[in-house]
């Protein structure tokens, strides 16, 4: 049976496995689904005591990499169907995250569904090893709502590694009408943020949970620059990137206007020795900027790519352009020098803004372009290798200001401690 439903997914019929997948459910209903998604499990290394079992999204997907590699846990990964299988049986407006717990009552039968399938998955799972706990990446999400249930009734903790962490004030209070419109409550046991703000806004909410509930321990995906090397001189670095911020940075029109300087200073530099490079979020990102630029009919040296790895372009990378963007906090874990654009809809203050440089972690670490000429001029400085590298201690607190920096330096071992304290010892 096992190689038919491989044969199926991975083979000639894949396309339609979707749909013969729904069918399954339809007429088999929780057992089937979690038998599915039980197929579906990316195990990891399963040679460790105690067990998580983690439920996939993306990024999420980064933290568990790191804590396989770092954790004495195993992180066994459901990768599929507990939101498509689940939406068999959950009406339209159960399946909005936040706002499901309104519908509940009124849907009993729904969340008997969701536990029974969640209940089968974690006892298909505890036939290879007990699970000494559950993991999700939010905490209101309306696909976990069995599994807390479940976890309750197996007296396991349901522990969220958020992988939401708002930053800029405009968003951290739009966030937070949201939850207290939402009215929404964590039923699980306890909640790790990446740092100070998602406490600081979920605390804000007043209603999502207690404040034991909650404990900042950072992101274990950073451990990776760990294994990074970054001692590369900031002069010897051959490339100027250019992370994109075209959709939901607040500054889509002026992203353009970079995008056309950055793609000028290409040409004029094309002979320095340097590389410039346009470091796309995912394919979707890599077709609008070649749009972008055969509408602006630019003709550019500079590579574009959404398939190069961070981990290897910010070691390299003498100077980073990036606004309102997490990826700025990397750059700077990479040692990189950045400029953020501070014109038109980019700023550098203001209830829109990520980075302010009327702070001083900011500015000490960032600089800031506040006409198209001081951009050029920065890249031209960058080129020509007159720009200093940044003050260790600097680095630091600016990282800090923005994702907890542990006080031993490794994130997996402070989140792992998060785990410990919950899931208690090995059974």
């Amino acid at each position: 049976m096992k190689k038919i439903l491989h044969s199926l997914r991975y083979g000639a019929m894949s396309h339609l496995w979707p749909w013969l997948s729904s069918t399954m459910v339809r007429l088999g209903g929780p057992r089937v689904a979690a038998y599915l998604s039980y197929l579906s499990i990316d195990w990891g290394r399963m040679d460790k005591d105690r067990t998580v079992l983690c439920l996939s999204r993306e990024s999420f997907v980064k933290d568990v990499a790191e804590l396989r590699k770092r954790s004495s846990f195993n992180y066994p990964m459901v990768m599929g169907g507990f939101t498509r299988f689940q939406m068999v049986w959950t009406p339209a407006s159960m399946q909005i995250q936040t706002f499901y717990q309104r519908h509940v009552a009124d849907n009993p039968r729904a969340l008997r569904q969701s536990v029974a399938y969640a209940r089968h998955l974690v006892r298909l799972v505890s036939r290879k090893r007990p699970v000494n706990a559950i993991l999700s990446a939010n905490f209101d999400y309306w696909q976990d709502n069995g599994f807390k249930q479940v976890a309750k009734e197996l007296a396991i903790p349901f522990l969220v590694l958020s992988r939401e962490h708002p930053i800029i004030p405009k968003v951290c209070t739009e966030v937070i009408r949201w939850y207290r419109e939402s009215e929404y409550r964590f039923e699980g046991s306890a909640i790790a943020v990446a740092g100070r703000s998602t406490r600081d806004v979920t605390m804000a909410v007043g209603t999502i949970c207690r404040p034991d509930q909650i404990t900042i321990t950072g992101l274990p995906r950073y451990d990776a620059w760990q294994d990074v090397d970054t001692s590369l001189p900031i002069n010897d670095r051959p490339l100027i990137t250019l992370l994109t911020f075209t959709e939901g940075y607040y500054a889509d029109s002026t992203f353009k206007e970079v995008l056309q300087l950055f793609c000028e200073a290409a040409v004029v530099h094309g002979g320095a020795g340097v590389e410039f490079v346009i470091k796309t979020k995912d394919v979707g990102d890599t077709v609008a900027v070649h749009k972008m630029m055969a509408k602006m009919n630019l003709h550019s040296a500079a590579r574009c790519d959404h398939e190069l790895n961070l981990f290897d372009v910010l070691p390299k990378s003498r100077l980073v352009i990036n606004y309102n963007s997490l990826s700025l906090v990397e750059a700077v874990m990479a040692r990189a020098n950045s400029v953020s654009p501070a014109w038109g809809e980019c700023m550098d203050c203001g209830d829109l803004v990520m980075y302010p440089s009327d702070r001083e972690n900011v500015s000490r670490v960032l600089g800031f372009a506040r006409t198209p000429g001081e951009l050029l001029a920065a890249i031209a400085a960058s080129v020509q290798g007159e720009t200093p590298p940044i003050p260790v201690e600097f680095v630091r607190a600016f990282i800090d200001e923005y994702i907890h920096v542990p006080t031993d330096g490794s994130y997996c071992a402070e989140f792992e401690r998060f785990l410990v304290a919950y899931s208690g010892p090995a059974r």
